[in-house]
C-alpha cells in the first residue's frame, strides 16, 4: 500500500511540475483558460461571476433561479432537445451554484468538445426561459426551502453567514425565499440572465484541450447574445464581516411523528480571516486540516482523522459530542471563515460552547514535528488525489482565474505549503481568535448554552 501511495505521489508531482496553464481574453472580456492533461475524456467548464455574493435586494435569489432552470430549453431547442444533446454527451454536465459564482461544467471524450461547448453556451447565454419553466422553477425553489428547514445542520451554516456578515453580500442566502421567488416574476428572472450571465463575466476553461481550439470555441459560441448592458463586476454589494451570535429554536415535532433519532443541538463559531488570495491561508489551510475532525461514529476509521486535535481532543473524550469538526469558508470578495462546528445532544448544551472555544483558543498550544509533519503531508496528499480528476482540475482553474486573473499551478501550490513552518500555524492560530466571533446555535432545546464573548473572555483571561 506504502509503495503504491510513493508511486502515486511521485507521478502527481511529476503531472504538478509539468502543468502550465495558457489564458487568453477575448475581445467580449470573455477568458479562456486550459491545462494539458493526457487522456481520452475532457473536462470542460463555464465559471460565471454570479451568486448570492453579487446580488443587491432587488435581485436576492436569481442565482437560485439560474441553478432550477440549468440545462432546460434554449432559443434554439426545446427542453427534450437539449436532454437529447446531454445524452449524447454521457449525462455527464452539471449546473453547481455557489455564493461567488455559478459553474456549469463536465466530462465529455475528446470529439464531443465542440458539442458540449455549442450546447454550455445555448443554456447559459440563449436560455429559453418559457413561462412553463420559470413557473415550474419557482415552485421547485418554494420546496427546496421546505425540505432545507428540516435540516438543521444545513440551517447552521447558512445562519452563520447571514450574521456573520448580516444577509449582505457573502450574508446572502443560497436559496431564494419563498416570498422573493413569488416576488420576482418572470421577466426579472430572464433579465437577470441577461445582466449577469454575460460573457464579460465568464471564464471557459478547460483541461486536455488544446488551448488554440478552446479559444476558436469560444470565440464562436460564446459571443455577446443580449442587447442589455451587464451588471459591472465593480458593482458589488459591500461583504463587511460584523458577526454577532443568533440561536433558532425549531419547533418539536407532534407527538405523532415517529422519529427515532434524538434532537440535537447545532453550534458554528466562527472567526474572520483574510480571502483565499492571501499568503496566509496556506498555514490556515493546514490548520484546518490539523484540526480535522468528524462524526463520532466514523472520525476514528482508517484515514478519517483519528490523530487530529478535535478527534483525539473531543471525539475520543466526550462521549456526548455527535460531531465535531473544524472548516475553513474561503471567498475572495471579502473575509473569509474559520470556526469549529460541533453538534451534541440537549442534555449537554452547557458545554458545548466551552470546549469548542478552549480547542480554538489553544489551537497554537503543545504543537509537536509529529502532529505537524502529518497535517502537512495530509494537506499535500489531498491536494494531488484531488487533482487526479479532470473535472476536480478544470474547476480549480476555472475558479481561481474567476476570482484572481491567473491560475496558481499545482508546483507552486506544494511549494507554499512546503514553506510553512510551525511558527506561521501557532501566528494564524493565535490571530484567528483575537477577532470578533460570530456563533449560530440551531435546535429544538438550546437552553443552557454558554454566550460566545463571556467564555472566549473568560479563556483569554485565563492564558494571560
Amino acid at each position: 500500500m506504502s509503495r503504491a501511495l510513493g508511486l502515486l505521489r511521485r507521478r502527481s508531482f511529476a503531472t504538478a511540475a509539468k502543468s502550465q496553464t495558457k489564458i487568453t481574453t477575448l475581445p467580449s472580456g470573455l477568458r479562456v483558460a486550459t491545462t494539458p492533461a493526457q487522456s481520452h475524456f475532457c473536462a470542460v467548464g463555464v465559471y460565471v461571476n454570479a451568486g448570492p455574493a453579487f446580488e443587491p435586494e432587488a435581485d436576492a435569489g436569481g442565482s437560485h433561479f439560474v441553478s432550477s432552470l440549468a440545462f432546460k430549453s434554449t432559443t434554439t431547442s426545446s427542453a427534450s432537445e437539449t436532454m437529447h444533446s446531454m445524452a449524447q454527451l454521457g449525462g455527464n454536465l452539471f449546473c453547481t451554484p455557489a455564493r461567488e459564482s455559478i459553474v456549469y461544467q463536465g466530462s465529455v471524450l475528446r470529439h464531443e468538445v465542440p458539442l458540449a461547448l455549442k450546447l454550455l453556451s445555448d443554456v447559459t447565454l440563449s436560455p429559453g426561459l418559457t413561462d412553463e419553466e420559470l413557473d415550474l422553477a419557482r415552485e421547485s425553489i418554494i420546496m427546496e426551502n421546505e425540505e432545507f428547514f428540516n435540516r438543521p445542520d444545513a440551517i447552521t451554516g447558512e445562519a452563520l453567514h447571514a450574521i456573520a456578515f448580516q444577509r449582505k453580500g457573502l450574508g446572502n442566502s443560497l436559496l431564494c425565499d419563498p416570498d422573493q421567488a413569488r416576488r420576482l416574476d418572470n421577466n426579472a428572472v430572464r433579465n437577470y440572465f441577461a445582466r449577469y450571465l454575460h460573457p464579460s463575466r465568464m471564464v471557459v476553461a478547460g483541461s486536455g484541450i488544446p488551448h488554440q481550439e478552446l479559444v476558436e470555441l469560444a470565440t464562436e459560441h460564446f459571443a455577446p447574445r443580449q442587447k442589455l448592458r451587464p451588471v459591472p463586476l465593480s458593482d458589488v454589494p459591500k461583504s463587511l464581516y460584523v458577526g454577532g451570535s443568533a440561536q433558532l429554536v425549531i419547533p418539536k415535532p407532534p407527538p405523532t411523528h415517529l422519529n427515532p433519532e434524538p434532537p440535537l443541538t447545532h453550534v458554528q463559531i466562527a472567526f474572520p480571516v483574510p480571502s483565499f488570495t492571501d499568503p496566509d491561508m496556506f498555514p490556515l489551510s493546514m490548520l484546518q486540516v490539523l484540526m480535522g475532525g468528524g462524526g463520532a461514529f466514523s472520525a476514528g476509521g482508517p484515514g478519517k482523522g483519528m490523530y487530529s486535535r478535535l478527534y483525539t481532543n473531543v471525539l475520543n473524550r466526550y462521549r456526548w459530542m455527535e460531531s465535531c469538526h473544524a472548516f475553513l469558508h474561503s471567498y475572495a470578495m471579502g473575509p473569509s471563515l474559520f470556526g469549529l462546528s460541533a453538534s451534541c445532544t440537549p442534555t449537554f448544551n452547557r458545554h458545548v460552547v466551552n470546549v469548542l472555544v478552549g480547542e480554538m483558543v489553544h489551537m497554537a498550544s503543545n504543537l509537536s514535528d509529529e502532529e505537524f509533519s502529518r497535517a502537512k503531508n495530509q494537506l499535500k496528499s489531498s491536494l494531488l488525489m484531488s487533482l487526479e480528476s479532470q473535472v476536480v482540475s478544470v474547476e480549480d482553474l476555472g475558479r481561481q482565474v474567476l476570482a484572481q486573473g491567473f491560475r496558481m499551478e499545482p508546483a507552486e501550490l506544494l511549494s507554499r505549503i512546503e514553506a510553512i513552518t510551525k511558527d506561521d500555524i501557532a501566528r494564524v492560530a493565535r490571530s484567528v481568535v483575537t477577532q470578533k466571533p460570530t456563533m449560530v446555535a440551531v435546535g429544538e432545546e438550546l437552553d443552557g448554552l454558554a454566550h460566545i464573548e463571556d467564555t472566549l473572555r473568560a479563556f483569554r483571561g485565563a492564558r494571560v
